[in-house]
């Protein structure tokens, strides 16, 4: 829930409040990753059109639940400080989605999940709910006919998420939760016509909030959905501006749209794989989602070796190294460590020009 006095913050970054860290980092040591991104299974119940991962060969491969749940206490132990279940496929689909997010919370970790939240049952709300930072549902129209064309599924399932984000608002209440329920939309040219529709909706269901989120190409992708967002610019801002109040926040990413406009890398290097990771449904751990099935970019697998062991290893030196020379001018447009990666720079190569003079 977002309480009074709090923002959701999705633009820019939140690096600045790890100070430690950071200083450790500048300082050339190891730190743990502040957060990972796992993907427990890479099945998913929906077919959306949009999906960045389109192009992957695996399917049908999930993590070992105790390898995941040792996981998860060694990455505690070790200093990770959130994880997020998302990844190639629907974690909701994963059979021990309920143990491993109970478990997470346990071992002291803070826990998300981005879903479609067509399998956000009841059972589910009632025993996950209370363990989740936040949960984020990805709802890509404002119409059950449109939604069934872009998400590859039944026209039922639009109702039903509907009803499960309702039901969920409803029990955080009752049972005076603190978790954050948000929803999100991918801009596409598909359903940029229902945007407006599909803010009242949210607003009726009692969520907290709704991102209006630019659609960025994955370099491996097949799919080809890419918006004109100058078009579309004022547009949106003029909606979250006249929707947005105290009880649902309609944040356009109005930062993040500018910089797939721009297409502008400032910056040589990748630093914000420092304090960032993901691990696919196989256990390889890897620096972002650019590298999924190129396993000469695996800093390890969990199957082999622990989080801790695999992080201080000489093989992600070794991928470290690689990546700095491959560089960032091939990387995604609109990455999410885009704005930690000029924080990052700035701090290292000192690039802002009198920085004591604050």
């Amino acid at each position: 829930m977002v309480k009074k006095g709090q923002e959701v913050q999705l633009e820019g970054h939140k690096l600045m409040y790890h100070v430690n860290e950071v200083s450790k980092w500048l300082n050339e040591e190891i730190v743990a990753p502040i957060y990972l991104e796992i993907g427990p299974i890479n099945t998913c119940n929906h077919k959306c059109i949009f999906c960045a991962l389109d192009y992957l060969k695996s399917k049908g491969k999930s993590l070992d639940k105790d390898i995941l749940i040792n996981s998860l206490k060694n990455m505690a132990d070790f200093g990770v400080k959130s994880i997020m279940f998302a990844g190639e496929g629907e974690p909701l689909v994963y059979p021990h989605i309920i143990e491993a997010t109970e478990k997470a919370k346990e071992f002291g970790l803070d826990i998300a999940i981005t879903t479609n939240g067509v399998l956000f049952t009841k059972e589910k709300i009632e025993k996950m709910l209370k363990h989740l930072s936040w949960i984020k549902f990805s709802i890509d129209a404002g119409t059950k006919e449109t939604y069934s064309k872009i998400h590859g599924c039944r026209e039922e399932d639009f109702e039903k998420v509907m009803d499960n984000i309702k039901e969920a608002c409803t029990y955080r209440e009752k049972n005076k939760l603190d978790s954050t329920i948000g929803c999100q939309t991918l801009l596409i040219p598909n359903n940029i016509e229902e945007v407006e529709k599909l803010i009242i909706k949210v607003k009726e269901i009692g969520a907290d909030y709704l991102v209006l989120k630019p659609y960025s190409q994955h370099p491996d992708s097949i799919n080809q959905l890419v918006l004109d967002l100058k078009k579309h610019d004022k547009r949106l801002t003029e909606l979250s501006e006249k929707y947005s109040d105290e009880k649902t926040k309609i944040i356009y990413r109005d930062m993040s749209a500018q910089e797939i406009i721009d297409k502008d890398i400032s910056y040589e290097e990748c630093h914000g794989i420092n304090f960032f990771t993901l691990i696919d449904a196989l256990g390889n751990v890897m620096p972002c989602n650019l590298f999924y099935e190129k396993s000469e970019f695996y800093y390890g697998n969990l199957h082999e070796s622990t989080f801790e062991e695999i992080w201080k290893s000489d093989k992600r030196k070794k991928v470290l190294k690689k990546l700095h020379e491959k560089g960032c001018s091939n990387c995604r447009k609109g990455c999410r460590l885009n704005f930690v990666n000029k924080y990052l720079d700035n701090l290292k190569n000192k690039k802002v020009k009198h920085m004591n003079f604050i």
